[in-house]
């Protein structure tokens, strides 16, 4: 059994045709059919038998291609990551991606730097946008994988959940707020605070029953993190986003035990039924790997 006549079976049962298959693979039919009568000999089963003009597959033949894919597409995308010069399906040379704010700046960069490098003839596209948008632009084949942090409950999308997110309160280190590591639950209900209008935090903040003093509603986050620098008041942002500002020492956390009770999941999600591109199939395994490595590394912690 070899990886030539897994790929003519393949074809053949795509087309269902003997006579169009060799032509769209541009190999003799009588060296198409050596193959495939090879390949069942060692099978030791009949794979597929003539329906009219063309063929139709037996029961053991669709199981056969069934488990025969996923390597195809597996050989495919070593191909495309490791020969040079090798397009296979990466001539579009494109991938466009989607993401609800926190994870496009959160886990999401580093998992691209990786796919850049490993393919660095394909050029992503990032968009961005709330959960509902983001889950119509996966229905509507504008994006082909994406990231939310609100679960699509649609028959015609997959979702994997990935992680949670944790919300953390920071305040500019200049604010005088700053001198304190932890507020009290007097204190929570009357200092300033900025929000982004619409986000999934607000949504959870209302349903611990906490009514923060808001003093300033953002429509974006970075509108919020410029907001809180510049001493408005202080922000509530998943950790991933207020990561590069308590870094690079311009916010500080603020110790709010309420928040401790707050996780929000993170899903990738991508249309059902629909092959994806072998882009999308290494963003994928990238994704499912960095989550694999992250709950490892909880795990030890």
């Amino acid at each position: 059994m070899t990886f030539h006549q897994l790929k003519i079976f393949d074809a053949v049962a795509s087309h269902l045709n003997i006579t169009t298959t060799s032509r769209k693979i541009r190999i003799s039919q009588p060296s198409l059919t050596k193959q495939l009568r090879l390949l069942e000999r060692e099978c030791g089963a009949k794979l597929y038998v003539k329906n009219g003009r063309g063929i139709r597959l037996t029961d053991k033949g669709r199981a056969f291609q069934i488990a025969v894919r996923p390597i195809l597409e597996q050989m495919e995308d070593l191909k495309g990551t490791f020969i040079e010069g090798y397009e296979g399906d990466l001539s579009a040379k494109t991938l466009v991606i989607g993401s609800t704010p926190s994870p496009a700046g959160f886990f999401l960069s580093a998992v691209l730097k990786s796919f850049v490098e490993l393919h660095p003839n394909v050029h992503p596209t990032l968009r961005t946008g709330y959960p509902r948008a983001i889950k119509e632009m996966v229905l509507a084949g504008e994006v082909e994988i994406a990231l939310t942090t609100t679960f699509p409950d649609h028959p015609d999308i997959v979702a994997e959940p990935t992680y949670s997110e944790e919300v953390v309160a920071v305040v500019s280190t200049k604010h005088p707020l700053a001198k304190k590591e932890k507020l009290t639950e007097a204190e929570l209900l009357q200092v300033p605070f900025v929000m982004m209008t619409g986000g999934r935090i607000a949504q959870e903040i209302n349903n611990l029953g906490l009514k923060l003093n808001v003093v300033l509603w953002c429509e974006s986050i970075e509108l919020e993190k410029e907001s809180v620098q510049a001493g408005l008041g202080l922000g509530l942002f998943y950790r991933g986003s207020a990561e590069a500002g308590l870094k690079e020492g311009y916010f500080k956390l603020m110790g709010i035990p309420q928040l401790k009770d707050i996780k929000i999941p993170c899903f990738v999600i991508y249309k059902k039924g629909e092959r994806l591109s072998s882009q999308g199939r290494s963003l994928l395994a990238l994704l499912r790997q960095w989550m694999k490595d992250s709950n490892g590394k909880q795990s030890r912690e």
